[in-house]
């Protein structure tokens, strides 16, 4: 949140797991509960309980965590008299990025309101309910009644919480709407601000009042400032609309993210005096670009055609659960955006808002979703009651994003094209487009819901389909690539593969019938269909068969490295020269559902159950072609354009030793994979993603553990169980390998490798100087880092001061 009226209030809660009759009362008995900084989820440090069976149930959704129960924050904060009394009186709120779920929220031991759906934020007015002095916060969440999510939801105060402090006449939350339109080297810039003026006197003529705006840009200078005056009445609101031309604007876009920040507060007069500042700035990050999305056109950016190289994710963050952390989302980000990723559909929930900062920052185009189903699933319950309000907060918070082009309503909802389904479509499509222009979409699964339409006629499923698009923007499909060129035919919509499988696709008679066309051909071969989204980018926790904890069908894993068939995704994605080698390993654990599989390949030298045997090599490359060398001898040279799907095979006989793959373009070798056989484990590496931390409650680092023989070279097939320790102010909250079958769960300060490769996650503590991590195992050499901590630039409070109309921070811890 990016309100000068807004203040973090993430340190010092204490936490209860279970219920406390009376724990919302001020004089509640804490002192035992636990002392803890947001964000928090509580079931990532919870025991695996398998349940009763093995079929589809809320324990496997949930990846095998006892996920049921209450759960209470209580946190303390201080309030000066100036604020809560007198002529000069503020308004104070608290701003929940998100409660999973179901939360109550309590000032003073009074209801000041919550939220069913965990994913929404919102803001609750408490001005009515503090006063002068100490107040005591307290938030009750139950996770125990309801059905769960289809995938690992977490539970807890898992994102931001802000205290704001505001004048009466004041910029609504969300109430700053920017956009852009570009014609002739120039853009048009348009800024609303909504006021409310909750005070005791009418801003008129006698006493006027101005809205200010500065536009800064990409480099941090001001290249344009504006304001307008306005009147407002007592209790009333108002929208002031101005508009500011840029010339030769700098765009953004995936490849270029540039982004323009607007900067708007409000001024009036004061005991006579002109310009006095009232209240503090809203400052609105946007970008200038422009997009089309036309039938059998496909979609524009800027004027250029663009093909969405999209992932699925959720909302998890693997090792931390629920709990969003920016340095973590932005580790993974990076790591999709290097093989060629740039767009992103949040499935199936609106994310954290600093998600959509980092893809504004780093250049990603979203889909962004509001929902999964409707009327059945976890929001079953709800949906009558909040749809709107939920779907309301969705749009106004992220409507000001860049990377947000769609806006995606649904997912396989109940009941495709019959009862209410049609109905309700068309009623969120509508409320969606009365608060943005934007295109809207729904993820349809037409051919498979209901299951008795699988095998359907194609007639039959065009017919379907063709009445499910009437009231969307963009038809968004799941898994329907072998129909695609039939609906271009029939439906005068663009296309989106909102899922898509990443390596099979259905065969156009019948969906149960797989071939091995990757579906990202069938986005490449008709212009009318503007990108994918595979299922899944990141490995996630939930929605799983024990003993695995998660979904492991991705192309990162769980920790966030790189698998195998990430390089295949760059060969396809990606201009910038890959080449990468990999064998078809069978007796490799594979416990993803079949067709969401990727062939399974081992990228090291260890195949001892190879030896004396043929291995069938698979090298994924964008390269003219590929020679291979087997301990030093040149097998041959190959071009990817002459094999299916674009990989490279190559069959020989075994051989420890070295192994590499070379990719030329115009004849000159541009890239390699170089492979080696690993000897006894002797060493643990410890490679960290920063060197240097704040004293901040939500600084985090990762610090990838690798295996290693005497000569560095990583020991793929070794097990080792890696134990940690950390000296100084901080903590280890997170330690896993790749491997999702483990056992022993992701809160603990050791973890066995998998692959020869495991990661820590490290949180700095409140104070600045050094931290230092060790890593050791049972017949290794130890490692250890160490990290300097200094102060943070940014800040926390427990307690608020206001001043001369100016906020102050003390307090923390």
């Amino acid at each position: 949140m990016r309100d000068g009226n807004a203040v973090l209030f993430n340190r010092d809660w204490k936490f209860l797991l279970g219920d406390a009759e009376g724990a919302e009362r001020e004089d509640y008995p804490d002192r035992t509960w636990k002392r803890l900084d947001l964000p928090h989820d509580w079931v990532i440090g919870e025991p695996f309980d398998r349940g009763g069976t093995d079929s589809y149930t809320s324990q496997n959704m949930q990846g095998f965590f006892a996920w049921k129960g209450i759960a209470w924050y209580r946190k303390k904060f201080f309030l000066p008299e100036e604020i809560i009394v007198g002529e000069a009186a503020r308004g104070v709120s608290l701003y929940f990025g998100g409660a999973y779920r179901n939360s109550a929220v309590y000032i003073n031991g009074q209801k000041a309101g919550g939220r069913a759906y965990g994913y929404s934020s919102f803001e609750l007015d408490v001005s009515g309910l503090v006063k002068p002095g100490d107040n005591t916060v307290a938030v009750r969440l139950d996770n125990g009644y309801e059905a769960p999510d289809r995938w690992y939801s977490g539970a807890g105060l898992y994102r931001n919480v802000y205290l704001r402090i505001v004048p009466a006449l004041r910029i609504k939350t969300w109430g700053v709407r920017v956009r852009t339109k570009i014609a002739d080297a120039q853009a048009e810039v348009t800024v609303d601000a909504a006021v409310v003026n909750r005070g005791k006197t009418a801003f008129s003529d006698g006493l006027s009042a101005r809205v200010c705006l500065r536009i800064t840009s990409p480099d941090h200078e001001t290249v344009a400032e504006a304001s307008a005056p306005f009147h407002i009445a007592r209790g009333g609101e108002t929208v002031i609309q101005q508009r500011i031309s840029l010339q030769k604007p700098l765009l953004w876009s995936a490849d270029t993210p540039r982004l323009y920040h607007a900067v708007v507060w409000l001024e009036g007069k004061d005991d006579g005096r002109s310009g006095v500042k009232i209240g503090e700035p809203v400052e609105v990050p946007f970008g200038v670009r422009s997009i089309e999305i036309a039938c059998r056109a496909g979609m524009r950016v800027n004027g250029e055609p663009v093909k969405l190289k999209g992932v699925c994710l959720h909302h998890d963050c693997g090792i931390l659960g629920s709990a969003y952390y920016d340095a973590a989302w932005r580790r993974r980000l990076l790591t999709l955006k290097s093989v060629g990723c740039n767009a992103v559909r949040t499935s199936h929930n609106p994310p954290a808002e600093e998600f959509l900062d980092l893809c504004d920052e780093l250049g990603f185009y979203v889909i962004d979703e509001c929902f999964d189903k409707w009327r059945s699933g976890y929001y079953a319950a709800h949906f009558e009651n909040d749809w709107r309000r939920d779907l309301e907060a969705f749009v106004l918070r992220d409507r000001n994003h860049p990377s947000v082009f769609m806006w995606s309503i649904g997912n396989e909802v109940e009941e495709q094209s019959a009862g209410t389904m049609p109905e309700t479509q068309r009623t969120l499509a509508s409320f969606v487009r009365a608060l943005d222009d934007r295109p809207v979409t729904c993820g349809l699964h037409p051919h498979a819901i209901p299951r008795s339409l699988a095998g359907a006629p194609i007639s039959r499923l065009v017919e379907i389909t063709k009445e499910l698009t009437e009231d969307v923007d963009v038809l968004g499909l799941n898994y329907h690539e072998p129909l695609y060129e039939a609906y271009t035919a029939a439906i005068a919509k663009p296309i989106v593969g909102t899922e898509s499988y990443e390596y099979y696709s259905s065969t156009v008679e019948n969906y149960e019938d797989m071939t091995t066309k990757n579906p990202w051909r069938a986005v490449i071969e008709n212009d009318n269909v503007i990108g994918q989204f595979i299922w899944a980018g990141i490995d996630y926790l939930g929605e799983s068969a024990w003993p695995a904890k998660g979904w492991a069908g991705a192309i990162l894993d769980i920790c966030g490295f790189l698998k195998p068939n990430a390089y295949y995704r760059k060969s396809v994605w990606s201009e910038e020269p890959v080449v990468h080698l990999g064998f078809y390993d069978n007796d490799r654990a594979d416990y993803v559902r079949g067709r969401w599989s990727f062939p399974q390949t081992a990228s090291h030298l260890n195949l001892d159950h190879y030896k004396r045997r043929v291995v069938k090599a698979a090298v994924y490359s964008n390269c003219d072609e590929v020679a291979l060398k087997i301990n030093g001898r040149k097998l041959g040279t190959r071009s990817p354009k002459d094999f299916e799907n674009n990989i490279i095979e190559w069959t020989f006989e075994y051989e420890e030793g070295e192994v590499e793959a070379a990719g030329y373009r115009n004849g000159l070798a541009v890239c390699n994979h170089v492979l080696r056989t690993a000897g006894p484990a002797r060493n643990i590496a410890l490679t960290p993603d920063t060197a240097v931390l704040e004293a901040d409650c939500s600084a985090v680092a990762h610090v990838e553990i690798t295996v290693t023989d005497e000569k560095g070279v990583l020991c793929p097939t070794e097990d080792h169980l890696i134990e940690c320790t950390l000296r100084g102010d901080g903590e280890i909250i997170g330690a896993c390998s790749p491997d999702l079958n483990g056992s022993l769960g992701f809160r603990f300060s050791k973890t066995p490798v998998s692959g020869g490769r495991a990661l820590v996650i490290v949180k700095a503590g409140a104070s600045a100087g050094l931290l230092e991590l060790t890593a050791y195992s049972e017949k290794l050499a130890p490692a250890s880092f160490q990290w300097k901590v200094v102060e943070s630039a940014g800040g926390d409070i427990a307690t608020a001061r206001m001043s001369g109309g100016k906020q102050q921070a003390a307090g923390g811890r």
